[in-house]
């Protein structure tokens, strides 16, 4: 009889998996998988002040709300620790179309809103469209989430 070592795979898949569960626990600010860097890396103050995703810089990190967070330039820096609460991505970072589902999910940093003067994070565009087609009622019931995993 031929071994064909899908048990040993189950196992190897299993142990792989379940610590990646573990790290998808409820986290203020969204690590990413396997990381301690919010918003995979990308400056937050660079959607607002370059309109676009920046990639961030080692160099010109900070520890806010027990996660990094990483610049692309020294004045960006200095912006987002005068005020983090202007920059940082509403949801802690979680996909926003997903948390109006009542969802915890990661983002592409690349898929983006600025709304009211705040930073909204996507998972996919296709999850954007759905969030743009009723912006306001997706708000509400995100925030109405996020409340309720902050009291988690």
């Amino acid at each position: 009889m031929k071994k064909t070592g899908f048990i040993p795979f189950l196992v190897l898949i299993s142990l792989v998996i379940m610590p990646l569960q573990q790290a998808q626990a409820f986290e203020k600010i969204n690590p990413g998988y396997l990381s301690d860097v919010a918003m995979d890396g990308y400056d937050a103050v660079g959607y607002f002040n370059q309109s676009k995703p920046v990639k961030g810089n080692k160099k010109y990190s900070y520890v806010w709300n027990e996660a990094t967070w990483l610049f692309s330039s020294e004045a960006n820096l200095k912006q987002f620790i005068a005020t983090p609460v202007a920059f940082a991505p509403q949801y802690g970072g979680y996909c926003s179309n997903q948390m109006s589902l009542g969802n915890l999910s990661d983002i592409d940093p690349e898929v983006w809103r600025i709304i009211d003067k705040k930073l909204y994070l996507f998972g996919h565009k296709s999850g954007r469209a759905r969030w743009d087609s009723k912006t306001e009622q997706r708000i509400s019931k995100a925030d109405s989430y996020w409340q309720s995993y902050l009291k988690k």
